[in-house]
């Protein structure tokens, strides 16, 4: 009798993106920064980010698909695509080539340290 085994996906693509979403975890924040997408240059409010994603308060919001430009300062620049709405705040997939995560994910957890959430978010 075979004994099941404990394999990840079937897809090594699938199992990896999974590490990495558990590798760099959103951290909470409160940054104001900047955003730029289809000629729209606006403030914003970076609630949650890590090397690879970002929850974004802004007005107007990016429509889904579109290619945006994050500054957080402290932190740097990042690329991404617009991938949905929640409101007035658009969740961002980052493009954040391999060998930059490290480092972007430690400036941005000494960003969160001097801009922490709100308690009540």
């Amino acid at each position: 009798m075979a004994i099941p085994s404990e394999a990840g996906p079937e897809n090594p693509q699938e199992n990896q993106t999974e590490a990495e979403r558990r590798r760099f975890r959103r951290i909470a924040t409160r940054i104001e920064g900047r955003i730029v997408f289809a000629g729209v240059d606006a403030e914003c409010l970076i609630h949650e980010m890590s090397a690879t994603g970002a929850i974004v308060e802004t007005s107007p919001l990016p429509a889904i698909g579109a290619d945006v430009a994050l500054e957080v300062p402290g932190v740097g620049f990042a690329r991404g695509r617009a991938m949905r709405h929640d409101g007035s705040t658009v969740s961002i997939d980052l493009d954040t080539p391999p060998a930059r995560r490290d480092r972007l994910n430690d400036r941005l957890i000494l960003a969160a340290f001097r801009n922490p959430p709100l308690a009540d978010e």
